[in-house]
């Protein structure tokens, strides 16, 4: 019996009372109706990575389950894509896609996934602040007492960390980084099979929802295996230090096992680490702050370090001061295991290269981290952690430390400073969530399209990106099928390149619209897109259509495909022949730029028969041969070894050609010439190309 509070089962269904009625607090302020609802408000035309999200949300939901089942084959037609590489958070996403085989329509499970967000935020931040053993004084309400329940759910929902998520819908989960976190602080005071059953399940969910969130949750709960493994190992055998190892691999393996067999991939990694890192200062400075000015910037020395975006907010800060002087007598041994991991994550977060606002303070160099890292590519996230037991510690401790005459009083104006601290990042929020932000598409889409390809599909960002995004997810409301996709981890099958120039240069589909951005109308040729094809501008876009009305104005057709006659072609009448991916050596000899490149010729005469090339390799190391794919018209591929440096004949033949004949090279993994100290006018090559004839 607990004289101040009653049972000890009352007094925790009172903390947890609290962290729900936060909860329902904080979705009644920051989502609206129409949003709640999961069809108006935000849902409408999303900005952002979640257009792209719910895109690949929706298509999973397409008639018919298939293995691995978060397949859609609508996405990236006709190869067709894992939702899992679109963020499309794969736990809403196959059970919306068993709703949807019941109903006979796609659901939107964002919306009440968004709605969770929110509502276990607080009351996993109450887990926490009730895991953390610190024994309290006389007088004191303690970790367990309704005050420290109220101020850590307060906190935790005024995150600045968590209120700039807003717009990666699938990355507001972080109460399960906060139940990760509860759960090893327990672990690590009395470990047992129930909570690390517990501890697999968050990890279950946590990779299911986004794998930054498993990746930051499994490595929280590390810190008990670590400490288990080091204690046992110092006594015993090291066969009986795996007993406190074991259940971690369990609970952190048997997830990434399942989200393999679910996607069919566990992803790639991507560039990023060090880019996307967390500035020394950001837990501290104010940035975007509605006490010292809601204009300040975030902090960022490389140009990618909002994605480090780890400010605490005045209020924490201030707890986090007054709390550091009870922390003496605390056993810092006892939790050495936690604290390396900890350790480990903040040096994550900064990288090899620190900056402290603009200033670069630690210049290490990146390698060998940035492949070690890949998977972490924006590592300023992994901060997230630290930053929690940073706000919900000091709570603790306070509650620990401090009579109710007193304490009420500090958590009050902190909770008030933090609330005021963090306004306009709530504000932002608020105005995101209820759509406010939204514009609609200037191009509009013909209606009954069968396939909708946007080009070109990598693009840095801003609003050329946003349309694309938005248009993918019009054309699979719309229940057409996406010749291309933006992935958030494209599939090894994919290049930039390749997709470019196949929607430059291949004739439409019955039914097929591609739209062209403005970086790809430079190689824009409407002859290449078959008979039948009617283009339109719309907005300083190109859209074209086959069989399908489309509107706008009328463009120019772009200039006509080249000719070539019988005879050996060489420098500039080769130059003319060449499609994509080459550029003109002083020699007259074309270099390949790239992974892809094309060449793209109406024949002037009769139709040939094969065509004869002359290639050299470009490959890696001196001496070795260069595989190249080769193939006419889309058909079969023939695969050639080019030896490096020397010239070799190779005949391909056309089959039945068409009145224009479309030779692709595909290369895997360019080199830069430079490195091998060759004088080329690429950056990336893998061939040159000396001559082409045709041949009856």
């Amino acid at each position: 019996m607990d004289s101040r509070f009653g049972s000890r089962g009352a007094a925790r269904w009172r903390a947890y009372a609290i962290g729900v009625g936060v909860g329902i607090g904080a979705v009644a302020l920051m989502l609206t109706p129409a949003t709640i609802g999961g069809s108006g408000g935000l849902w409408t035309a999303p900005v952002g990575d979640l257009a792209q999200n719910l895109a690949g949300h929706l298509a999973v939901q397409a008639p018919g389950w298939r293995w691995p089942p978060l397949m859609a084959p609508d996405l990236a037609d006709p190869h067709g894509m894992s939702a899992a590489m679109t963020d499309s958070n794969p736990l809403a996403s196959l059970v919306a896609k068993a709703i949807a085989t019941v109903v006979g329509h796609p659901v939107n499970l964002f919306a009440p996934w968004l709605v969770l967000c929110w509502l276990l935020q607080p009351v996993a931040a109450v887990f926490v602040v009730r895991s953390l053993p610190v024994p309290a004084a006389p007088g004191t309400p303690g970790p367990l007492g309704w005050e420290p329940a109220l101020a850590a759910a307060v906190l935790a929902v005024t995150y600045p960390a968590l209120l700039t998520r807003f717009v990666h819908i699938n990355l507001m989960g972080h109460f399960v980084i906060l139940f990760a976190l509860g759960l090893a602080v327990r672990l690590m005071v009395r470990p047992g099979a129930r909570l690390w059953m517990a501890a697999g399940t968050v990890l279950s969910v946590a990779i299911l929802a986004q794998p930054y969130l498993f990746l930051f949750a499994a490595a929280v709960l590390a810190g008990p295996a670590l400490q288990a493994a080091g204690r046992q190992s110092c006594r015993q055998s090291w066969r009986q230090s795996w007993r406190g190892v074991g259940p971690f691999l369990l609970a952190a393996g048997l997830p990434v096992l399942a989200y393999k067999l679910l996607s069919g991939t566990v992803g790639a990694g991507d560039r990023g680490f060090g880019f996307y890192s967390m500035n020394l200062l950001s837990p501290i400075w104010p940035q975007r702050s509605g006490l010292f000015g809601d204009r300040l910037p975030i902090l960022d020395g490389t140009g990618g370090q909002y994605e480090g975006f780890n400010y605490l907010g005045f209020g924490a800060l201030l707890l986090l001061a007054v709390a550091a002087f009870g922390w003496r007598g605390f056993a810092w041994r006892r939790w050495w295991g936690l604290a390396v991991v900890l350790g480990g994550l903040v040096l994550l977060a900064l990288t090899p290269r620190v900056y402290a606002g603009s200033w670069l303070v630690l210049p290490l160099p990146l390698k060998p981290w940035d492949q070690v890292f890949t998977l972490v590519r924006a590592s300023g996230r992994a901060f997230w952690p630290v930053g929690y037991l940073l706000l919900i510690a000091p709570v603790a401790v306070l509650s620990a430390r401090l009579r109710r005459p007193v304490l009420l009083p500090v958590l009050s104006g902190a909770l008030a400073l933090q609330w005021i601290d963090t306004g306009p990042l709530r504000a932002d929020a608020r105005s995101y969530y209820a759509g406010s932000t939204q514009r609609p598409p200037a191009v509009v889409l013909p209606t009954g399209a069968r396939r909708v390809s946007i080009h070109p599909l990598c693009l840095p960002g801003g609003e050329d990106a946003a349309l694309s995004d938005l248009l993918r997810l019009t054309a699979i409301r719309d229940g057409a099928a996406l010749g291309n996709m933006r992935a958030s981890r494209l599939p090894q099958w994919f290049a930039c390149e390749t997709d470019l120039s196949d929607g430059l240069e291949t004739p439409l589909l019955p039914r097929e619209v591609r739209m062209y951005l403005r970086p790809a109308q430079a190689g824009f040729r409407q002859a290449a897109l078959g008979p039948g094809a009617e283009c339109r501008d719309q907005a300083g876009n190109i859209v074209c259509a086959r069989d399908l009305p489309v509107a706008g104005d009328p463009v120019p057709p772009g200039p006509p495909l080249p000719q070539a006659g019988a005879g050996v072609l060489r420098g500039a009448a080769l130059g003319a022949v060449l499609s994509a991916g080459w550029a003109a050596g002083p020699d007259g000899v074309f270099w390949s730029e790239g992974p892809r490149a094309t060449i793209l010729v109406r024949p002037d005469g009769p139709k040939p028969s094969s065509l004869r090339l002359v290639l050299a390799g470009v490959a890696r190391v001196p001496g070795a041969a260069r595989q190249t794919q080769i193939a006419v018209n889309g058909g079969a591929e023939t695969v050639v070894q080019l030896q490096d440096g020397a010239d070799t004949v190779v005949t391909i033949p056309v089959g039945k050609a068409a009145e224009t004949i479309r030779v692709t090279f595909d290369m895997y993994r360019p080199v830069d010439p430079a490195a091998r100290g060759l004088t080329a006018p690429v950056r990336r090559a893998a061939l040159r190309l000396t001559s082409l004839e045709f041949t009856p």
